[in-house]
């Protein structure tokens, strides 16, 4: 009777393929937590390393991440409502960039892309903030295997340390546990590794699923397909190389052995050489055997290209560093599409992990210099520290178009000038104080612009 019911009901049948069991399920496979997908993240991001060093795709996918997040560097605009403290903090921000890197290897914008880096091949970028003999904040790039994977156990009230990173009992972080040297370093790994509280570490990664506390790398989807990859370029080359050599078989009949031998007088390899007429003994004879077909290896390297770069979040194009078959509407559609994923990364992951904290230092920072009262801090600390982050700007596909564009959505109040400015990398006061001084300079020694309307304008190819 029950099993009638479930018929009449349609309860005998799972109504989701994708929960269903059987032959087609028989290799299933699962990431059931956070858990599961942290614990073997090391080894990725090693295979990353790897894969991004010593492959030409992986080079090219990483450095077109990098370029593309922060390029010459996200700047900040201060939001402050004094134009005299604005125009103060932007100045003494960027005298101090130049000095943010403790290890003096890079400015703050080379730090930004080297910690966007390290996101991208392991999965996290690390940093800690010191403190320079002048009191200036300054930011020291880690490996992000110095914060150690090993360490999990209960910690003091109530909290807990999970993979190096401690929480409390509430589940914020509280401390990260850190090696001070580098995996492979023979002196300082070996030591104990230190407890830094939490305010004083930049941690970026981007987080994938809940209760994730550590980042995976972002060429983890690609990482074995590319492998595949690899394997088959080599064989397509080995066969290119083998067919470029036309080798010949000798049928020897009568097993004299007699021929014309290469330069080094080896009777077993016979050579040919352009225009050559070889008169054979009796009884030889040569062979030349036909070469398998590759069974559209191109077309499958092709494909797994497109794969690769789609799993990495980058155009076929910008992977393969190949433009020759894409035209203008499709390169506008893909970067359309990239680009709307860069600027998720820039103000989800980057402005929010790494450039709040570093401003909010730095703000501190001025406060106790007097760049900004303590009065003032401390009646609106929100206030002082609110701050717009500018991307670089993007290249435009068609200048002409999209200015035309721009110019359009300006006058009829669609959008701000100072918002295209911004659009740009590039901040409203600043183009106008660079607008302003080229007028005086103009003016002062009676320099007269052509006007725009006299100049023809360029006749745009067809597309």
């Amino acid at each position: 009777m029950l099993s009638v019911f479930r018929r009449i009901m349609g309860l005998g049948k799972r109504s989701l393929d994708a929960a269903a069991g059987g032959r087609r399920w028989a290799d299933d496979r699962r990431l059931p937590s956070a858990t599961s997908l942290q614990a073997s993240a090391a080894t990725v991001g090693a295979r990353a390393a790897y894969f991004a060093a010593n492959n030409p795709i992986g080079s090219r996918i990483v450095e077109s991440l990098v370029s593309n997040i922060i390029g010459t560097g996200i700047k900040p605009r201060s939001l402050v409502e004094t134009e005299v403290i604005r125009t103060r903090l932007h100045r003494r921000w960027r005298a101090w960039t130049d000095a943010a890197d403790a290890d003096g290897a890079a400015d703050l914008y080379g730090l930004q892309a080297l910690l966007v880096r390290d996101m991208v091949v392991y999965g996290e970028g690390l940093a800690a903030f010191l403190a320079a003999p002048s009191g200036a904040p300054q930011l020291r790039r880690l490996h992000p295997e110095q914060l150690d994977r090993s360490i999990t156990r209960p910690a003091g009230d109530g909290g807990i340390i999970h993979m190096g990173i401690e929480l409390d009992r509430s589940g914020r972080r509280v401390a990260y546990w850190i090696r001070q040297s580098p995996p492979g370093d023979p002196f300082g790994f070996s030591v104990a590794p230190i407890r830094v509280p939490a305010a004083d570490v930049v941690h970026i990664f981007r987080p994938l699923v809940a209760g994730q506390l550590r980042g995976v790398s972002w060429l983890a989807p690609v990482l074995l397909p590319a492998k595949e990859l690899d394997a088959l370029a080599d064989a397509m080359l080995v066969r290119a190389k083998v067919a470029a050599l036309f080798a010949g078989v000798v049928v020897d009949a009568d097993g004299t052995g007699a021929l014309p031998t290469d330069g080094a007088g080896d009777p077993s390899i016979a050579s040919l050489e352009p225009g050559a007429m070889i008169n054979l003994p009796p009884g030889k004879s040569i062979e030349f055997p036909d070469m398998p077909d590759q069974g559209g290896a191109a077309h499958l390297l092709t494909a797994t290209m497109r794969l690769i770069a789609a799993g990495a979040g980058v155009t076929a194009e910008q992977a393969s560093g190949d433009y020759s078959q894409i035209n203008y509407s499709s390169a506008r559609a893909a970067l359309i599409e990239f680009r709307k994923f860069i600027e998720s990364v820039q103000h989800h992951v980057i402005a929010f992990q790494l450039l709040r904290p570093v401003w909010s230092r730095f703000i501190r920072w001025q406060v106790l210099q007097g760049g900004v009262s303590a009065a003032t801090y401390s009646a609106d600390r929100s206030a002082v520290e609110a701050v717009d982050w500018l991307p670089p700007r993007w290249d435009q596909v068609d200048p002409l178009k999209d200015t035309q564009a721009a110019v359009l959505q300006i006058e009829n109040g669609l959008k701000s000038r100072s918002e295209f400015i911004a659009e740009r990398g590039l901040d409203a006061e600043d183009v106008d104080r660079a607008i302003a001084a080229d007028a005086a300079r103009l003016a002062r020694l009676s320099v007269a612009l052509r006007p725009a309307s006299n100049i023809i304008p360029v006749k745009e190819e067809q597309q």
